[in-house]
């Protein structure tokens, strides 16, 4: 179940899948964009807004991570030393110090304690993993390109493959974005959107022309054996109070952010 709280003055939004974990996960709203997009008004807000998270956070501004997007299914290993690029590692100065920007990067999976991952979005599908097992944590940026992509499910693959996490012990929270009820596309987009589920879901996922990025999603990861999903009800493009929206501000919009850090000594 997702409701609204409070961080630091600003409301976001939280699950209660992860009540009682050692980690801190949650979705920005207007009130706290990490990232001013198409506002150049916000840029300084923004600069501002990543050093309040880091203060509340307790962490160094070097320990929040905001990969650079292209919609891609491009997913990178964070750590302390490397990066991991086409299977290559790449080094890198310690956490304290400095990171890589991790351009052309959708999603990203870590290890590491006190080490805030943050993706930005404004309707795209937000997607947050935590394995209280392993304790590693994993954010995916899943647009229309990056679901047709399945990038939600390759992001638990490397969670598989790099920290032999086990689906079944992965929490996923699908967060905010546009609705069925707003995201309307092309036949050749809808075709390639439903070729990537079973077709006994259609039915749930489409209505006409109208389909659901966020229920895709979640028919994705439970084919590869994601069982407990929190789905965000929240379309983007209706509570746009609230939250951004590309498709209703015209492309001239903020974004608001998935965030996650697991914590540690």
């Amino acid at each position: 179940m997702f409701r609204l709280e409070n961080f630091m003055g600003k409301r976001i939004l939280t699950s209660s899948f992860l009540d009682g974990e050692a980690v801190r996960a949650f979705f920005t709203t207007r009130d706290l964009p990490l990232k001013a997009g198409e506002r150049d008004d916000l840029i300084e807000e923004v600069e501002n807004n990543k050093k309040l998270l880091c203060d509340g956070f307790n962490i160094p501004l070097s320990n929040l991570i905001i990969p650079i997007q292209t919609h891609s299914d491009n997913i990178k290993i964070v750590n302390g030393k490397r990066e991991t690029v086409n299977g290559n590692e790449q080094n890198l100065s310690p956490l304290t110090s400095h990171f890589s920007p991790f351009e052309n990067t959708d999603a990203l999976v870590t290890n590491e304690k006190n080490v805030a991952l943050a993706l930005n979005f404004a309707d795209c599908v937000p997607i947050i993993f935590f394995d209280p097992i392993k304790k590693v944590t994993a954010i995916a940026h899943a647009g229309w390109r990056g679901t047709v992509a399945k990038i939600a499910p390759k992001t638990v693959e490397k969670m598989i493959q790099n920290f032999s996490s086990k689906p079944n012990d992965i929490i996923a929270l699908i967060g905010p974005a546009i609705g069925k009820c707003c995201f309307e596309v092309q036949d050749e987009v809808k075709t390639k959107l439903l070729d990537t589920v079973e077709e006994s879901y259609h039915a749930q996922i489409c209505d006409g022309n109208n389909l659901d990025l966020k229920l895709i999603n979640k028919f994705q990861l439970l084919a590869d054996g994601v069982e407990k999903i929190d789905l965000c009800e929240y379309c983007t493009f209706c509570q746009s109070e609230l939250f951004f929206s590309y498709r209703r501000e015209n492309g001239k919009t903020a974004r608001h952010s998935a965030v996650v850090m697991a914590r540690g000594q």
